[in-house]
């Protein structure tokens, strides 16, 4: 495994947390939560696939439990199993990746992919910044899970994402898929970095004179803030929320109040200014396009498993949002790991031949 930053701390979930769409196995609520996304994304989801993801989210959430996360609990005990923190979460995975005998390759980004003859991917390499030297790995299979890209966007975790999985896999000839769709804008405090825009469907939007915005909401009203915010500041303030949804906000994601809290503001009940912040396909929908059930890309030999893959299977043309996102992370991974290692088994034996570089020519023999 090459990480460009200590793997287990980079990226947008390692920084921050988020909501997952865990949704118990109760046919009623599954069927209410796929008819929701549908009209949201056009109707452009696959039903099976939104299926899949619900199905396979739920096991390996309840297998991250087995494993030791700290969930909370509701007021009855029951565990909350649809957000994760960031820092835990990622401590955790990488505490298992190593159990398992992973070689993790920290502060070393992947460069270029490697290809044989036939065109079909059979490793990477890159550089190992703190060793100053470059590495390079023959693999029978590649599983690029490099995140999404919001390059510069100052969106807490997303500033690195420069989407350099879509650029190795594109340079070996994978095909994307729903571009389109990943542009979308989250809404954060003017002076934070952190967008968790579920809870401002808590909020009222106000202009600076304390009159209500026209619109302005979390769903289908951030464009309306958007033409609002080139006139003069906007305002936000959570008094929406019961008492018991406040606890529950604080409990799931407590990263979302820390800038409110260092600055004095309850936002419950102060007014603070609001922005809207790029996320691009971190929170949007397209990315790799997957041509089967491996989550296998359009070349053999090379997977992709998160914000590096079309998200528009479960999504359709609507950001899939944390909750979704991290659900298909979470079920994608897992998928494109299996797919990669039936591939590589199905392969053979290791055949020792000279791979092209798909980036500068001949790939070294140095592995």
């Amino acid at each position: 495994m090459a990480d460009k930053g200590f793997c287990g701390t980079s990226g947008a979930t390692a920084a921050a947390g988020t909501g997952v769409w865990y949704i118990d196995p109760d046919s009623a609520l599954r069927e209410a939560a796929m008819a929701n996304r549908e009209k949201m994304g056009g109707y452009l989801q696959d039903r099976r696939w939104m299926a899949r993801v619900l199905d396979r989210t739920y096991e390996q959430s309840n297998r991250l439990a087995d494993w030791g996360y700290p969930y909370p609990v509701d007021d009855s005990g029951r565990p909350q199993r649809n957000s994760l923190q960031g820092p835990e979460y990622m401590r955790l995975m990488r505490k298992r990746t190593k159990q398992a005998g992973v070689t993790i390759l920290d502060h070393s980004p992947a460069l270029e992919l490697l290809v044989d003859d036939d065109g079909a991917v059979a490793g990477a390499r890159g550089l190992r910044r703190q060793k100053h030297d470059r590495w390079t790995v023959r693999a029978k299979a590649v599983v690029i899970a490099t995140g999404g890209c919001a390059f510069l966007s100052k969106t807490l975790g997303s500033n690195v994402l420069t989407g350099d999985g879509y650029l190795m896999a594109a340079e070996a000839g994978a095909e994307l898929t729903s571009m389109e769709f990943s542009n979308p804008y989250a809404i954060s405090p003017a002076f934070g970095s952190v967008t968790k825009t579920l809870f401002y469907g808590w909020a009222t939007f106000t202009y600076e004179d304390g009159s209500i915005a026209p619109g302005a909401a979390s769903k289908g009203g951030r464009s309306a803030i958007a033409p609002a915010l080139l006139q003069g500041p906007v305002f936000a303030r959570l008094d929406k929320a019961d008492d018991k949804v406040r606890r529950n906000m604080r409990a799931s994601q407590p990263n979302f109040f820390l800038p409110l809290d260092r600055t004095g503001i309850d936002p419950f009940t102060d007014r603070f200014p609001v922005t809207l912040r790029l996320e691009g396909t971190v929170r949007g929908t397209g990315g790799l396009r997957i041509v089967d059930d491996s989550c296998a890309t359009s070349v053999p030999g090379l997977y992709a498993a998160g914000d590096a893959a079309t998200r528009e299977l479960i999504c359709g043309g609507f950001t899939g949002g944390g909750s979704h996102n991290a659900a298909w992370a979470i079920s994608s991974g897992s998928w494109a790991g299996q797919g990669a290692a039936d591939y590589a088994k199905q392969a053979g034996a290791a055949v020792r031949r000279e791979l092209s570089s798909v980036g500068n020519g001949r790939a070294s023999d140095a592995e």
